[in-house]
């Protein structure tokens, strides 16, 4: 008998994969771009099925709310219309049942949002006048059924149908197509970065701050691949760095330089001195640190420089995407712009002048001077909220570093950390990736957060003040 019973599982679970494999996919992909696209305008995803139907339809309204957050960020708005049991007993007594679910979408649903529907027959009544009310106010739609697909198939955007005329396998392909679209939107979310906000705006800004290397440039990109490998072999070169070994000196050197990105390069330098001293190594004027770290960085972006200064090479390749846009839009709303970087200021300056943004700086462009201290992002912050007459709640700043995020923080200003992918942007600029793709840096991310970043962006696209 227990041979029979597993023969007969075992032919209906084959049966169920064998209609799974038939499913239209391209239309299923058509309903994961729509939805990802609902979730992009701001829309919510209303769903709605009866019995095992109605269990399916608060499942997907579960996952796209929970299964698709990636990294901390919200996932799609959905919301089930068979979840309330007060609302819908109500509107069925009040009302009828045919009516309940129209009923309470026309009453929650606006333009934009998205309803996704689930019915065994593709008749269900109640599901057929809900479709037909969101057709009313020209919302999109989109229903799972099965067998013929019933009257639903040629009312809705589209029209996914279960290959079978068993409602139980119908109904277990549903569940399948569910969890394949939440884990292809939760995929694609990944890859569509958009901001991630920890704790919202208070005020709107009057005053804001700018980074410049990899928040406003990529000319540099790279440049702690070439300053850790530098100093990590300075480190190896003493007594005590000999003996701790290269994985120990190369995370020295890679924590000491991330927690003073943003600073002037010479206090990296400085510190690099110190770090070499406690080794048993002889002390040595940090500017000649400066100095060779400055060749080997020349070798790796001279390129750049010889191909924006001989047009070879068009800015927008080596500007943080958005920025520009971004930045047009702060003055047109009055907001007065100011760049602060830990690059020697002639530098800055000049690789400003050659991505086209100076200009954009009405504010100032401070950099790094042999000075150290009167260059310094804290003083440049303090003269920010000086000339503007502002307190710090009414600054935004944007950077990828630990530094600027802490001390924009510190004051109560709205820091906002850009957690770019440097590399990625540099190949979707050169068309190398596809342009409504983002990539976030987990690494800047995680320590952006923990410096204090009120909210998280891969780069200035879509960004909206």
């Amino acid at each position: 008998m227990i041979r029979q019973i597993s023969q007969s599982l075992s032919e209906y679970m084959h049966a169920s994969a064998e209609a799974a494999k038939k499913t239209d996919f391209g239309k299923l992909a058509e309903t994961v771009s729509r939805i990802i696209a609902c979730r992009q305008r701001g829309g919510v995803v209303y769903t709605a099925g009866n019995g095992g139907s109605a269990a399916t339809a608060s499942h997907m309204a579960n996952d796209l709310i929970k299964g698709c957050r990636v990294g901390g960020r919200s996932g799609v708005r959905a919301h089930c219309l068979c979840d309330s049991t007060a609302v819908l007993t109500c509107l069925a007594n009040d009302f009828s049942y045919e009516d309940a679910l129209a009923i309470a979408f026309g009453t929650l649903a606006k333009k934009g949002d998205m309803l996704v529907v689930f019915s065994g027959s593709g008749n269900s009544e109640n599901i057929v006048r809900c479709v037909s009310a969101a057709g009313d106010m020209d919302i999109e739609t989109v229903a799972f059924t099965g067998r013929d697909g019933g009257r639903l198939k040629d009312m809705c955007d589209v029209s996914v149908i279960a290959p079978s005329h068993v409602m139980e396998i119908i109904e277990d392909i549903h569940m399948m197509q569910e969890h394949a679209m939440v884990t292809e939107i939760r995929g694609r979310l990944s890859r569509i970065w958009d901001i991630e906000v920890i704790r919202p705006k208070k005020t709107q800004p009057t005053a804001a701050l700018f980074d410049f290397d990899g928040t406003v440039s990529l000319i540099r990109e790279g440049w702690q691949s070439v300053m850790i490998p530098y100093f990590t072999e300075v480190l190896l070169e003493t007594p005590g760095g000999q003996s701790e070994g290269e994985k120990a000196a190369a995370a020295c050197t890679r924590d000491f330089i991330d927690m003073l990105t943003g600073k002037q390069t010479i206090f990296q330098c400085e510190r690099l001195n110190s770090e070499v001293i406690k080794r048993g190594g002889e002390h040595r004027d940090p500017y000649l640190y400066k100095k060779e770290y400055l060749r080997r960085l020349d070798e790796r972006i001279s390129h750049r420089l010889k191909g924006l200064t001989e047009g070879d090479i068009a800015p927008e390749q080596l500007t943080v995407a958005g920025f520009r846009a971004y930045a047009e839009q702060l003055r047109a709303q009055g907001i007065k712009c100011y760049l602060a970087s830990g690059t020697d200021e002639e530098n800055v300056i000049m690789e400003a002048e050659l991505l086209g943004v100076a200009r954009l700086f009405d504010g100032g462009i401070y950099g790094a001077r042999d000075e150290i201290k009167s260059c310094s992002k804290e003083i440049v912050i303090k003269k920010i909220l000086k000339e503007n007459n502002i307190s710090g709640e009414d600054l935004i700043s944007f950077g990828d570093g630990y530094v600027e995020i802490e001390l924009v923080a510190d004051i109560g200003g709205y820091a906002v950390g850009v957690a770019a992918d440097e590399e990625f942007l540099i190949e979707k600029a050169a068309g190398c990736v596809p342009a409504g793709e983002c990539r976030v840096d987990e690494w800047k991310r995680a320590r952006l957060i923990k410096g204090g970043a009120s909210a998280i962006i891969p780069d200035f696209t879509g960004y909206i003040m």
